[in-house]
């Protein structure tokens, strides 16, 4: 066995311009041949792609010809929610469906024979139709778009303008129906909430009247009337509490001077009759003094009731009725004592006293007046005591009331704040129902916003997709990518020396002249016949197919999608 060999790992010299150029010339076809597979893939591709139009509308919104400042519309406050929600309902599935089965239009052929009908309007949903907001070219951007662009895109133009049109369409009709349906759904809304608040009124005032009915005299309107009662209360018992006190002062001393009259009336009693035995002048002189003293005594009883009472009071009146009675019985006495002889010896006399009898009447009819006085005071005093009661039960009521009125004011408050809310709530809900009534009947006369059209479906005339010759360059830029990579590749893969610089690198060793390859002529002319085979095949194929692309373009736009 040989001896084993050692493999060294030599690093690849950096190439240089000259080499790049050797490779470029080594690896031509390797470079020209996907560069031209590209070309010919990409005009393939491009011209049997099929064209798409894209027709446009543009849309805006009029104002209502009514001021919005006399009468307020309903529309909705943005542009971009009102958009939206016209959008949802024009291009939703089932409205779209019924667009491409319309037998004027009969869309997308190819693509219901294999997808379901729900897919193609989906499709079409989110691919073909675009809504946007449209802003005019140089406007200002800050002050809101007031118009709309619908675009559609199809490889029909005369259908994607039919289409546009038929949207432009629904988008007016469901503009006005939306715009009263809004409004009639707003007034009956309001109408509805105006019902609660007024029902919610009448409920507080309901609740309100109620209270007060149960608490009458507790309600802050009449706390300074209760206060006003309670003092006018007060003063009315201390103003019976110091009669009766009176009263009962007078009775206390009609009770004693009767107690006084029933006794006097006991001594006028026993001195009615007397049996006295004296000499003749004796008699007269002691019926004198007796007489003398019973007027004194009497002048002193009426001394006293002038002190307690005035001249004009019945007591005092009969006193001095008594007074006079008994001094002119004393005169009269006198005289008959002078007119009469005197007797000669001492008599015994049983006589009536007619001055005890005077005085007894006169007793027993102050008596009868002390009664009557007496009975009248407590009359008088039972009146006032009833009349008190009365009153105290007035001032424990208007107390009880004045007690309960702050638990009251403030219920009460509670209820008439409640029932002021409840009124505030029905005016607004008045005013605001009476807007929705006018915009409605702002929409039955089409005076509302509504929407017109700016700018009407157009017909394209060029289409929008593809860009053909963006295509067939970038098919062309790859495939001359792709033949870099593979003569790159190609040369990294060859490890053999391929010039004199590869020598001189790896082995280090001077060159002193070079032998050229020589080659089998037949070899060469062999070669030669099947590159330019290959290369003859290549671009006829690749200009039959090109060729073919082109007309199938041409005749597609030419003939019917």
């Amino acid at each position: 066995m040989g001896s084993p060999q050692n493999y060294v790992t030599v690093t690849r010299r950096q190439p240089d311009i000259e080499d790049y150029i050797d490779m470029l010339r080594r690896y031509r076809s390797w470079v020209i041949g996907p560069t031209f597979a590209g070309l010919v893939i990409a005009v393939v591709v491009a011209f049997c792609w099929p064209d798409t139009y894209e027709s446009r509308a543009v849309m805006r919104i009029i104002p209502q010809a009514v001021p919005a400042n006399l009468v307020e519309g309903v529309g909705m406050a943005s542009m971009s929610q009102r958009l939206d929600q016209m959008t949802a309902q024009i291009l939703g599935r089932t409205a779209l469906m019924n667009i491409i089965q319309e037998p004027a239009l009969d869309l997308y052929k190819k693509e219901r024979a294999h997808l379901t009908l729900d897919e193609v309007a989906e499709t079409m949903r989110t691919k073909a139709i675009k809504v946007n907001l449209y802003d005019a070219p140089g406007g200002s951007t800050n002050r809101g778009a007031q118009a709309f662009v619908i675009r559609f895109r199809y490889t029909d133009r005369f259908k994607a303008q039919q289409v546009v049109r038929e949207i432009t369409g629904k988008f007016e009709e469901v503009n006005f129906a939306l715009q009263q349906t809004q409004a009639s759904t707003t007034a009956h809304f309001l109408t509805d909430e105006l019902k609660k608040a007024k029902d919610r009124v009448d409920s507080a005032q309901e609740q309100l009247g109620q209270f007060a009915a149960q608490h009458a005299g507790e309600l802050p309107q009449d706390s300074a009337g209760n206060m006003a009662l309670v003092n006018s209360k007060e003063q009315e018992i201390h103003s019976i509490e110091d009669a009766i006190g009176r009263s009962q002062d007078q009775k206390l001393s009609v009770e004693i001077q009767l107690q006084n009259l029933k006794l006097a009336e006991a001594d006028a009693a026993a001195n009615v009759e007397q049996t006295q035995t004296t000499p003749n002048a004796t008699l007269r002189n002691e019926r004198v003094v007796q007489l003398d003293k019973i007027i004194a005594d009497a002048n002193q009883g009426l001394r006293n009731l002038q002190q307690k009472y005035k001249d004009d009071y019945p007591d005092v009146v009969a006193a001095k009725k008594t007074v006079k009675t008994l001094e002119d019985q004393r005169a009269d006495l006198e005289k008959i004592d002078m007119a009469s002889p005197s007797p000669a010896g001492p008599q015994v006399r049983t006589f009536v006293n007619p001055v005890a009898i005077q005085r007894l009447q006169d007793l027993r009819a102050s008596e009868k007046t002390g009664t009557g006085a007496i009975a009248n005071l407590q009359a008088d005093i039972d009146r006032r005591t009833r009349r008190m009661a009365q009153v105290q039960n007035e001032l424990q009521n208007l107390q009880a009331k004045v007690a309960a009125s702050p638990a009251a004011l403030q219920r009460y408050n509670e209820l008439q704040a409640e029932l002021n809310l409840a009124k505030e709530a029905y005016d607004a809900e008045s005013k605001i129902r009476d807007k929705s009534e006018t915009a409605v009947s702002l929409e039955q006369h089409r005076a509302g916003e509504t929407l017109d059209l700016l700018e009407t479906a157009d017909l394209p005339e060029a289409p929008v997709e593809p860009n053909r010759w963006a295509i067939v360059g970038l098919g062309t830029f790859i495939g001359l990518l792709a033949g870099f990579a593979m003569a790159g590749a190609k040369e990294l893969k060859n490890t053999s020396l391929k010039n004199l610089k590869d020598v001189r690198a790896y082995t280090n060793l001077p060159v002193l002249s070079s032998v050229p390859l020589l080659e089998n002529a037949l070899l060469i002319r062999r070669k030669r016949r099947l590159a330019w085979l290959a290369w003859s095949s290549a671009l006829v194929i690749g200009g039959i197919l090109m060729s073919g692309a082109a007309y199938y373009w041409s005749t597609g736009r030419s003939g019917p999608s």
